[in-house]
């Protein structure tokens, strides 16, 4: 995808400078398309024990970014707001844990020189506490969920079905152990993740599928908000995907 342009047309590209935390004064540019922050997993990762393993993620659309909570412990803050999802704008100040940085849109031959990559080298994260109070505190998340995902599936042969899931995140594909997908030649085994947050809101993120995952029509890449009047299509496969509050 390409980078955000100014009215003037030039190219401008996404960088976020650490302001706290262990990262302080390091500056990253972000990925053309969507960049995952965690304190274990993603593209970029930060030395924070009070972050999730993967905590949000950061998705140019058309040009524009916005900022999703990955379902995070401890929440994703803009301007000392807390969020699900926002659209970022240049300098805003986004606070992670004990992580803040400042995003900003510069121009793209101004900051070539800044890495795409973070990697913290600070180890008092694994320490077994921390691990141990995360693990019981997303463990009690997903004991007092109050909803489930329902897919109202319609498949190539025009029978349709409702699949009501109580798991957070589930993954449509040939290996799928709901549905009638595991017949659908045109779906890769893994082929589009769904992911339930706490609010009752749904994101679909393709998988690296063959033949691609679509919303209303259109290829995704990265996380995408799903609305109850959407359409998704997995391989031959079309569906609406629900929150079902329990």
């Amino acid at each position: 995808m390409a980078s955000k342009k100014d009215n003037s047309g030039t190219d401008k590209r996404a960088v976020i400078y650490f302001l706290s935390g262990n990262s302080t004064q390091e500056a990253v540019k972000l990925r053309r398309d969507a960049t995952i922050f965690g304190r274990e997993k993603g593209d970029i990762i930060v030395g924070d024990k009070e972050m999730s393993s993967t905590h949000c993620q950061i998705q140019n659309v058309d040009g524009q970014y916005h900022i999703f909570d990955m379902n995070s412990t401890n929440g994703t803050f803009v301007n000392k707001e807390r969020i699900i999802k926002a659209r970022l704008k240049h300098n805003d100040i986004v606070t992670v844990g004990q992580t803040s940085f400042r995003f900003s849109l510069e121009e793209e031959a101004q900051v070539r020189h800044i890495s795409t990559i973070l990697k913290s080298s600070h180890k008092n994260l694994n320490d077994s506490k921390n691990s141990l109070v995360d693990t019981l505190i997303e463990s009690e998340l997903r004991n007092t969920q109050s909803y489930s995902i329902v897919l109202q599936v319609t498949y190539a042969d025009g029978k349709s079905e409702e699949i009501e899931l109580q798991q957070r995140v589930i993954f449509i594909g040939r290996a799928s152990s709901f549905g009638r997908f595991d017949q659908d030649v045109e779906a890769s085994r893994k082929h589009l993740m769904v992911k339930l947050n706490d609010t009752g809101e749904i994101f679909i993120e393709d998988q690296g599928s063959t033949n691609g995952s679509y919303l209303n029509g259109k290829r995704i890449n990265g996380m995408n908000l799903v609305r109850p009047k959407d359409t998704v299509k997995v391989g031959t496969a079309s569906m609406k995907i629900l929150a079902r509050k329990n």
